[in-house]
């Protein structure tokens, strides 16, 4: 008997072991591709999930920090190359980076001023002319560009003559442009050239036949009166003069006690040193230019007045004139023309009013009055010198067009207050330019593609084409 049980308990552990061998058989035939294919989709699954994150993640922290990697770049591998360079001075693309925004900033806050004000509809052009200016991003670049170059010619041009501005010299200006003034509010009004007036020039007689004659109206003719109306008049004409100077009475002669002038708010070295701190955080948040780069551009207008004055004492009040005139047109062609009809004898003036563009002095003959050197185009000018009175010039070009020239009148005469600083703006030109050529320039094509667009004149205050 314990055999048979022995026997059967063997025969069942057998059995079991068959049926879970053959289980085990079954399950990995039937489930071990789809446990596995589960296991490569949710591995995939996983992996997508992780990835759309990630990217998610990138995104964000780009649009976030977009700017701040932007300037890291900048900082890291452009900012220290040059843009231009002046001598052996070197202009980077931080310097002109940050100029461009500032002067943008500039532009902007301007616009922003006017464009919210109560009268912004009559400012409308003025407004436009400035959007504009601020769209034309390459342009708008180039001429900070060029104005940098300029400064730094001058500067270099400053110190060969001598010329210095100081750190004082910097804050002085910064405190009257905060209108603080720590030494009392100067009363020192700016100086005007002082000139010494000669008689009128008086014309001679080839002059006299070359000039524009406005017609001159005849004097109305006086219809006698009657006897009545005359003896109506006498009747009622005062026969006693009144006297023109009357004795003032006492009332008159009061003098009113005048009102107390108001006294200013005392500006306390404190209140200044809190609106500088605040003018120049508003500057570095809005344009990026640092206290030190913002103290150089003021220290660069210093020098700029400084060379201007030394300039402008050069530049004398008595100076060489031309007289002329002159039709203006389109081309060549009708530049011809004109001329030919003017050396077959008729009349400038005619000829003026019909043909000439220029439509400030075209119903005057094209009459330019007296100028000096300077104050016109090169070729225009050198023409207007080269020729004789009454006499006309072959089509001069410039950018206006074509001109045909006719000299009035030379001699040396003096120059009116305008002229005279016309006259010394047109030399302090002429220097800066002299100075680039002499130190020499140098432009590099990276700052085309490091131009900055912003700051920029929100949406809702600009003006849409029409």
């Amino acid at each position: 008997m314990a055999k048979t049980g022995s026997s059967t308990t063997t025969t069942k552990k057998s059995s079991s072991k068959s049926s879970s061998k053959t289980a085990s058989k079954s399950l990995s035939k039937k489930h071990l591709a789809r446990i596995e294919k589960e296991k490569r989709q949710n591995k995939i699954l996983t992996i997508g999930t992780i990835s759309i994150v990630a990217i998610i993640a990138i995104l964000l922290l780009v649009s976030v920090y977009s700017t701040n990697i932007t300037k890291w770049y900048k900082a890291t591998f452009v900012y220290d190359r040059p843009v231009a360079k002046v001598g052996d001075t070197v202009i980077t693309v931080q310097q002109f980076d940050h100029r461009v925004k500032y002067e943008r900033y500039q532009l902007v806050s301007t616009f922003i001023t006017y464009a919210s004000s109560y009268f912004a509809s009559f400012f409308q052009s003025q407004l436009l002319e400035v959007q504009n200016e601020l769209d034309d991003t390459l342009q708008f670049g180039s001429d900070v560009l060029d104005k940098m170059i300029s400064e730094q010619a001058l500067v270099l041009k400053a110190k060969q003559m001598g010329i210095t501005v100081t750190d004082e010299e910097v804050e002085a200006e910064i405190q009257a442009n905060l209108e603080y003034f720590p030494s009392g509010t100067p009363n020192t009004p700016s100086p005007s050239p002082t000139i010494t007036y000669y008689p009128t020039h008086t014309m001679n007689a080839l002059q006299n036949t070359l000039t524009y004659k406005t017609p001159t109206p005849l004097p109305p003719t006086e219809t006698p009166l009657s006897v009545e109306a005359q003896q109506t008049l006498d009747a009622t004409t005062p026969t006693e003069t009144a006297t023109l100077t009357e004795t003032p009475t006492a009332e008159q002669t009061q003098t009113e006690t005048p009102s107390p002038t108001p006294t200013a708010t005392v500006f306390t070295y404190n209140a200044y040193t809190n609106l500088y701190s605040t003018v120049v955080a508003g500057i570095q948040t809005n344009s990026d230019l640092t206290e030190t780069e913002l103290r150089e551009y003021i220290r660069t207008i210093l020098y700029e007045r400084k060379v201007y004055a030394e300039i402008a004492k050069t530049v004398p009040s008595e100076q060489d004139m031309v007289w002329a005139r002159h039709i203006l047109v389109a081309d060549e062609a009708t530049a011809k023309e004109v001329l030919a009809k003017l050396q077959a004898g008729e009349d400038w003036n005619t000829l003026c009013l019909n043909y000439s563009t220029d439509t400030s002095n075209n119903t005057t003959g094209g009459d330019l009055g007296w100028f000096a050197k300077g104050t016109m185009v090169t070729e225009f000018e050198n023409a207007a010198w080269a020729l004789k009175e009454g006499a006309y010039s072959e089509p001069v070009k410039t950018d206006y067009g074509y001109h045909i020239i006719q000299v009035l009148g030379h001699e040396k005469r003096q120059l009116t207050a305008d002229q005279l600083s016309s006259a010394q703006s047109a030399a302090y030109s002429k220097f800066i330019e002299d100075a680039k050529t002499e130190f020499g320039v140098t432009k590099y094509d990276i700052w085309a593609r490091n131009i900055p667009t912003t700051p920029a004149i929100p949406d809702e205050y600009k003006i849409s084409a029409k």
